[in-house]
C-alpha cells in the first residue's frame, strides 16, 4: 500500500500526538508548511511532519520518555523542562521528585521535542535552557508565546551564559525570569510552590 504524499491536519496531529489545535497554530505561525485544497482543506507534507516525529523520538531515552507516560491529574501543576544536557536533565528528574508539590514533570532534550510537549500539554511552568542546537531556547519562548493556550504560563531560563551573549542571541521577554547555572533548586522548590497555589485557587475559580 502507497502511503499519500500529503496529511490532513487531524491526521498530522494523530502521527504526532498533538492536538488539531496545535498542529493549526504550528501552520498559521510557518512552523509547519501547508497547502490548501481546492475547497480550502489544509494539507501537509508527511515527510515535513515525520521530520518532527523523527526528532521526537531519537531525542529522548525510552527512560526519560517514560515520566510523561501517564496523563497528569487534575491538581497537578504540569511542568516542562526542556535541556540538551542529558545528565542535568536527570538531575531535574531526580530533584523535581523529591518536592512535595502535586505536579507532573515533561521533559525534553531539544527545543522541537519541547515544542511538541508543550503544544500537547500546554504547562503552566516552562523551565528551558538557551544554548540548544536547531532550536534554542528563545526561538522556543518565541513559538511557545504563540500559543494562545499557553499565554499565562510562567515560562523560566537556566543559562550558564553571561548577559551579554544571551544579549547577542535576541531580546528575551521582559517577565521571563532568568535563573544561573548550576541550577539553584531551593528557589526553583519556591517557585513551584509559588505556581502550585496560583493554579490551585484558579481551579476553585
Amino acid at each position: 500500500m502507497i502511503e499519500h504524499s500529503w496529511l490532513s491536519t487531524k491526521e498530522a496531529a494523530q502521527l504526532l500526538d498533538v492536538s488539531q489545535r496545535t498542529i493549526q497554530n504550528w501552520v498559521d505561525t510557518g512552523k509547519l508548511k501547508s497547502t490548501k485544497t481546492l475547497g480550502g482543506h489544509r494539507r501537509l507534507m508527511r515527510s515535513d511532519v515525520e521530520g518532527f516525529l523523527v526528532l521526537r523520538e531519537s531525542a529522548m531515552p525510552a527512560a526519560l520518555s517514560a515520566v510523561a507516560a501517564e496523563p497528569p491529574a487534575a491538581n497537578e501543576l504540569r511542568v516542562l523542562i526542556v535541556e540538551d544536557d542529558r545528565t542535568l536533565l536527570r538531575l531535574y528528574e531526580l530533584k523535581f521528585g523529591e518536592f512535595n508539590v502535586p505536579h507532573r514533570l515533561f521533559l525534553a532534550a531539544n527545543g522541537y521535542q519541547g515544542l511538541l510537549l508543550a503544544g500537547k500539554h500546554c504547562p503552566h511552568l516552562v523551565i528551558a535552557d538557551l544554548n540548544m542546537p536547531e532550536m534554542n531556547g528563545l526561538q522556543l519562548i518565541q513559538e511557545i508565546r504563540k500559543t494562545a493556550d499557553m499565554k499565562d504560563s510562567k515560562i523560566i531560563v537556566a543559562t550558564g551564559l553571561k548577559a551579554v551573549d544571551i544579549m547577542k542571541m535576541g531580546t528575551l521577554p521582559e517577565d521571563i525570569m532568568i535563573l544561573p547555572k548550576p541550577i539553584p533548586f531551593q528557589t526553583l522548590e519556591t517557585i513551584l510552590y509559588q505556581q502550585s497555589s496560583i493554579f490551585l485557587k484558579q481551579c476553585l475559580m
